[in-house]
């Protein structure tokens, strides 16, 4: 479907004495992403007590949107940093994703989880 939405449930490890930095730098993804890509309904950065771990959750509008992400300013300049910081310990893809966007996900190794039954009343967006 065209007009699906797409959930994004990444997890990253921080490096040792690197939080800081990794935290400046999402802030300032989460910026350039909020400014430039208005298919991207929901970006949001959750940290774990100890801070070593943080869970990113994001929804975007269809498969068409997480490609604009991709190619867009802050994955193209400020996710580099990121995972020179990080890794990616946890990938998981909510939704039904285009055959195309599906191809491009299994660098990632994600676990797809396809909508079965619910609803959302959060906001008109979705």
């Amino acid at each position: 479907m065209k007009h699906s939405p797409i959930h994004f449930r990444i997890e990253f490890i921080i490096k040792r004495g690197k939080i800081k930095e990794f935290k400046k730098l999402v802030r300032s993804m989460s910026r350039v992403v909020e400014t430039n890509e208005p298919d991207t309904l929901s970006y949001q950065f959750y940290f774990g007590t100890d801070q070593s771990k943080c869970i990113v959750h994001e929804i975007y509008a269809n498969s068409e949107a997480v490609f604009a992400h991709s190619n867009g300013l802050a994955s193209q300049t400020i996710l580099p940093k990121i995972f020179s910081l990080s890794r990616i310990s946890k990938f998981e893809v909510y939704g039904k994703p285009s055959k195309k966007l599906q191809k491009v996900l299994t660098s990632f190794s994600p676990q797809t989880y396809n909508l079965f039954t619910g609803f959302t009343r959060i906001g008109n967006s979705f």
